[in-house]
């Protein structure tokens, strides 16, 4: 059987879905559950003042993994970069190839967009997802440690 996956934009009509796997990484990493509204990712991602942008892995007319990104720049180095907020593939389809059609997705809209790399965040005990990255010949950025201060 011919495989259909697709990787695409993110559209307004997606947020539910994304919202739906959001709730599931949430409790994959141990975050509290974000709700199943999908207004705040509706207005965040495609209103007036647009934070992320998104695409979507779609299989067999439905959508099985997403992934979440920004941009970012530093003055003092002149630098472009991605952040990638969230990755996430259904538990029963991972291990196959949808994890890394997401990342080269970003990874084309970053060289697209001149960035010099793509950033995230990775949760310590998260030994799949390093794995992962790994794979993906990720690594940990040693000159820099994340930090948060609150609003």
């Amino acid at each position: 059987m011919e495989r259909s996956l697709r990787i695409r934009q993110a559209s307004f009509d997606d947020m539910a879905s994304i919202a739906e796997l959001s709730q599931k990484l949430a409790a994959h990493v141990g975050d509290p559950d974000p709700g199943s509204d999908a207004s705040q990712l509706s207005d965040s991602g495609f209103g007036s003042d647009r934070w992320f942008e998104c695409f979507v892995a779609e299989e067999g007319g439905r959508i099985v993994g997403f992934c979440l990104f920004c941009r970012r720049f530093e003055a003092h180095t002149r630098q472009k970069r991605l952040w990638l907020g969230d990755v996430y593939v259904t538990e029963n389809q991972r291990r196959d190839g949808i994890g890394c059609a997401l990342i080269a997705a970003v990874q084309a809209r970053a060289a697209e967009l001149g960035c010099t790399a793509i950033d995230f965040e990775l949760a310590r005990e998260n030994h799949a997802a390093r794995a992962f990255y790994e794979y993906l010949n990720g690594g940990v950025y040693k000159a820099v440690e994340a930090w948060r201060l609150p609003t």
